[in-house]
């Protein structure tokens, strides 16, 4: 069982902040790919997005990687460099920066996120876990972000090594100048895949609802 969720921590973290799901400090590993795509969706209005990334270990803590975003009349390609420290199982962290450019514009600079991520087990079994997420985007030519989310998480083990975790969170900015949003959702662990359903804005006229897959071979 712990095998289980020290896996599911190396993986679903590499994806930015709109994605709105949890992010875990530890690396994909040395010389391991890691490979992530998903959807994004608002029912009832013409909103689709997409992200995708590909990431490469070097060594036990670090990693480098490109990703792809793209939005309703937009498309933006990133290249990344992460670091991840795995302390103990109650204390992890990881940090991550991302340069983003903008393929509808020449390739023009557009936006530099960092991230800063921590994790660590509450219960003695590891499965009551928690998480934060800390971003900070730094925008050419318009106002800078900088956000929280914050989750709990409980790993439910399941025949044949598999098992399922639903999450629940809270997202805000640090400026509280926005209502506190509720995140929450669920992912499926199988050998080196985590397939996975997640929301936010369940509170607003759209809502949105994310399906994703990711690997590590």
């Amino acid at each position: 069982m712990r095998k289980i969720v020290l896996f599911s921590f190396a993986l679903l973290w590499s994806v930015r902040a709109i994605a709105q799901i949890p992010y875990f400090a530890g690396t994909v590993g040395d010389g391991k790919l890691y490979g992530y795509t998903s959807l994004k969706v608002r029912p009832g209005i013409n909103h689709q997005e997409t992200y995708s990334t590909f990431q490469y270990g070097l060594g036990d803590h670090w990693a480098t990687g490109v990703d792809l975003y793209t939005g309703p009349d937009c498309a933006y390609w990133g290249g990344l460099v992460r670091y991840g420290l795995n302390i103990n199982k109650w204390i992890n962290v990881g940090a991550e920066v991302t340069s983003s450019f903008d393929l509808n514009n020449s390739f023009k600079f557009s936006y530099l996120t960092s991230a800063l991520y921590m994790n660590g087990a509450i219960s003695q079994d590891g499965r009551l876990f928690w998480c934060s997420n800390t971003w900070w985007v730094v925008y050419d030519g318009s106002d800078n972000t900088f956000s929280n989310y914050d989750y709990l998480g409980y790993t439910i083990p399941l025949k044949n090594n598999r098992a399922i975790t639903p999450m629940v969170g809270a997202i805000h900015s640090w400026k509280f100048d926005q209502d506190v949003d509720v995140a929450a959702g669920f992912y499926y662990t199988f050998k080196n895949w985590n397939l996975y359903l997640w929301g936010n804005d369940f509170l607003k006229s759209n809502p949105r609802f994310i399906a994703g897959i990711d690997f590590v071979f």
